[in-house]
């Protein structure tokens, strides 16, 4: 299955999305702006994305360093206080 370019994605959320508010009654007409409008908007979420997962990809490479070089200690604290049971009830 050919993956779809943003163009395509683009325009069958927005269809997907007027058909929804005709259904649900919200609005009868549509104008050229509004269909536009949400196009572009899409369009440009869709474009977003690719620089937001490159992010994302860099801050979890940069993360999985920091743990690969993490010692057991670094990773698990030791506790160094010992907890003595108590009966008393605190209010």
């Amino acid at each position: 299955m050919a993956e779809l370019g943003n163009e395509e994605v683009s325009a069958r959320i927005v269809q997907i999305y007027f058909k929804e508010i005709a259904r649900l009654g919200y609005k009868r007409t549509l104008t050229l702006d509004e269909t536009i409008n949400a196009y572009y908007y899409v369009l440009s979420k869709l474009g977003n994305k690719k620089v937001l997962l490159e992010e994302i990809k860099q801050k979890v490479i940069r993360d999985e360093r920091e743990l690969a070089s993490e010692t057991k200690e670094e990773a698990i604290p030791s506790v160094t206080e010992t907890f003595t049971p108590t009966t008393e009830i605190i209010k």
